[in-house]
């Protein structure tokens, strides 16, 4: 018998069977490296489960509907650009006539209407027993339900890419305490996530030492390993924010994030039942997302100059720029007055610039991307002065 390692690892590889499913690295040489997919780009990854915490009352199922109406139809949430998907949100907490209500209010507030909606946004009401989507055996082995293969079938056969289940709570028939059973549990709706190629989110509340700590997190610090990322929406502290506005607002940070940075936050503003960005825009009659309002007021912009349609800041102007903006489709119940806001904030940002069209001596003012190059019949007015 041999006593050379390298013959008897040779001798081992040769007598293998073979079968098991390894990936040799080297494989990889000169392949391209797959993207990284999210359905909230930096906060809810694709593939994975992402924990949405909040204690009771500080509005995270108000947050979650928002984010399943703006991704169901491709809308900017909170100022971050989503892709449109099929979405499903699981209630046990809510009937459905509240969910009804809520609705309503996020279709004023975004300018749709529940037929909009169509084959994009599903709601499913399930309480007490038939809420569980895995319990406990005598063995203390967590198992999956008839509710979770359902679930999981009506993912996958109607092509939901997000699934927003409220709560762990409701849902959740193991320990908290065990490790395994919550991991198990994570496990289970990562199945559906890599199934359907989409992402779920899973509502919870924060146990006594979650809010004193701020942490996000009930029970077992399982629940922080198991998902891959964690957020957590809070009310702002004293030294944040004071005063009778102050009941109003709300924090969003991003307590754990595996493909992005930890530390983010976002500050909102609830008005007329949805959130919006506390970065509101002053004098408008109610709160309501500037970045994403940015965003789409700058693609209204660009056509413009494409279309050799420019536009001007000037009210005597016949091609004021807020009133063509709003003729634009994807402007959804902007005003003519937040358009003209928008533009103004753009500009003192240097997201726009100011072209001066004519003769030295007498020309017309229109506003531009501010990396779009000379445009025609464009003049500096200073030059020679």
């Amino acid at each position: 018998m041999s006593h050379d390692p390298r013959a008897r690892i040779a001798s081992l590889i040769e007598g293998a069977s073979g079968g098991w499913p390894a990936v040799c690295v080297s494989s990889w040489q000169d392949k391209p490296v797959p993207p990284r997919q999210w359905c909230v780009p930096d906060w809810v990854p694709d593939h994975v489960v992402t924990l949405l915490s909040g204690d009771g009352g500080t509005g995270k199922s108000l947050l979650a509907m928002q984010l399943a109406t703006c991704s169901a139809l491709g809308l900017p949430f909170m100022g971050i650009e989503l892709a449109r998907r099929r979405v499903l949100y699981l209630a046990a907490e809510d009937d459905l006539d509240e969910l009804h209500r809520r609705q309503s209010d996020i279709n004023a507030g975004y300018d749709i209407e529940f037929a909009d909606l169509e084959e994009q946004l599903w709601f499913r009401g399930i309480k007490g027993e038939e809420a569980m989507l895995a319990t406990a055996d005598k063995h203390r082995q967590l198992k999956p339900t008839t509710t979770y293969e359902n679930l999981k079938n009506f993912c996958i056969s109607r092509g939901i890419q997000l699934l927003i289940v409220d709560t762990v709570a409701d849902t959740f028939g193991g320990l908290e305490i065990d490790r395994q059973q919550v991991t198990r549990y994570v496990r289970l709706l990562e199945e559906i996530a890599r199934a359907t190629g989409g992402a779920v989110i899973i509502l919870a509340h924060p146990g006594v030492a979650g809010l004193a700590n701020g942490s996000g997190i009930s029970g077992s610090t399982a629940w922080r390993n198991a998902v891959r990322s964690v957020v957590y929406m809070r009310r702002p502290t004293a030294e944040e924010a004071d005063g009778p506005d102050a009941r109003d607002l709300r924090v969003v940070e991003r307590l754990k994030g595996n493909f992005a940075a930890t530390g983010a936050e976002l500050r909102l503003v609830w008005f007329r039942g949805q959130f919006g960005l506390a970065d509101t825009i002053d004098g408008t009659p109610k709160a309501f997302d500037v970045y994403a309002a940015e965003v789409r007021v700058m693609a209204a912009v660009k056509d413009t100059v494409k279309q050799r349609r420019l536009i001007s800041l000037s009210k005597t102007s016949p091609r004021w720029a807020p009133k063509i903006i709003r003729g634009y489709e994807g402007q959804h119940g902007l005003t003519v007055g937040q358009i003209a806001d928008v533009l103004e904030g753009m500009l003192r940002k240097g997201l726009l610039r100011e072209a001066h069209v004519g003769k030295p001596s007498r020309y017309s003012t229109f506003i531009v991307p501010a990396e779009q190059g000379p445009i025609a019949g464009e003049i500096d007015p200073t030059a020679g002065a």
